[in-house]
C-alpha cells in the first residue's frame, strides 16, 4: 500500500492545509463560495486523515443555526445541506444565528441555553423589518446562555446598544459566576434620540420563515 506524503508531514503542517482547505470566512466577510472554496474531499483520503481534517472542518468553521430547531439542524452556508448527525454537531464549535426581533420564535430560552452554552464562539445577527417596530423580547431568550469564549451581537440594535453590549458580557459570563449588573440604560427599548443614529440599510430582508 503507498504511503500517504501528506502523514509524512509534522501535525501543525497538516493542520495548517487542513484550515487552508476546509475554513470559510465568517459571515460578517463579503465574500462567495466561487472566490473562496472548500475541498471536503481530502476527507475521504484515507482514516487518519479523516479524524483529523474533521476536527478543523466542524470545529473551527462557524455554522448558521436553524431559525427553529438551532442546533439540531446546523448548516456551513445558505447554499449547503443542512445535517441532523449527533456526532458530527457535538464537534461544532462555532455558531451564527439570524435573530427576527419581529416575528415570534419557534424555540424556548431552555432550548437556547441547551444548544450554544459553552460554544466557543456565538453571533447574533439582529433583525427587524421596521426600526423602532419591535423591542428586543427575542433577544431575553438568549439570557440563560453561559460559557461562550466570544459573543457578538450586531444589526438592529440601534434602539437598545447598551442591552446588546450587556447580552454579550452575560453569554460570556462562566456559569456560576455573578453576571454583569443590568442597569436601568441598559434596559431601555427605544429612546428619543436613537432614530437619528441609525445606520445601514434597514430594508426588509422578506416575510418570516
Amino acid at each position: 500500500m503507498a504511503s500517504c506524503l501528506l502523514l509524512d508531514l509534522p501535525g501543525e503542517i497538516r493542520n495548517q492545509i487542513y484550515s487552508h482547505l476546509l475554513i470559510l470566512p465568517s459571515h460578517s466577510t463579503p465574500t462567495t463560495l466561487k472566490h473562496h472554496p472548500i475541498y471536503p474531499q481530502i476527507l475521504h483520503t484515507c482514516q487518519k486523515i479523516y479524524e483529523e481534517a474533521r476536527q478543523i472542518l466542524y470545529g473551527y468553521n462557524v455554522f448558521i443555526a436553524h431559525p427553529n430547531l438551532l442546533s439540531g439542524m446546523p448548516r456551513l452556508r445558505k447554499s449547503f445541506v443542512a445535517f441532523s448527525s449527533p456526532n458530527l454537531i457535538t464537534m461544532i464549535r462555532r455558531y451564527y444565528i439570524l435573530v427576527r426581533l419581529d416575528c415570534d420564535p419557534n424555540f424556548t430560552a431552555k432550548k437556547v441555553q441547551e444548544a450554544f452554552t459553552g460554544v466557543d464562539e456565538l453571533t447574533l445577527e439582529v433583525f427587524q423589518a421596521q426600526f423602532g417596530g419591535s423591542e428586543n423580547q427575542v433577544l431575553k431568550l438568549f439570557e440563560g446562555i453561559r460559557g461562550v469564549k466570544k459573543a457578538r451581537i450586531y444589526g438592529s440594535v440601534t434602539a437598545f446598544p447598551d442591552y446588546a453590549g450587556w447580552l454579550e458580557r452575560a453569554m460570556m459570563t462562566t456559569e456560576g459566576t455573578p453576571l454583569p449588573i443590568l442597569g436601568e440604560e441598559d434596559k431601555t427599548s427605544v429612546r428619543p434620540y436613537d432614530i437619528w443614529i441609525v445606520r445601514g440599510n434597514l430594508a426588509s430582508k422578506g416575510n418570516c420563515g
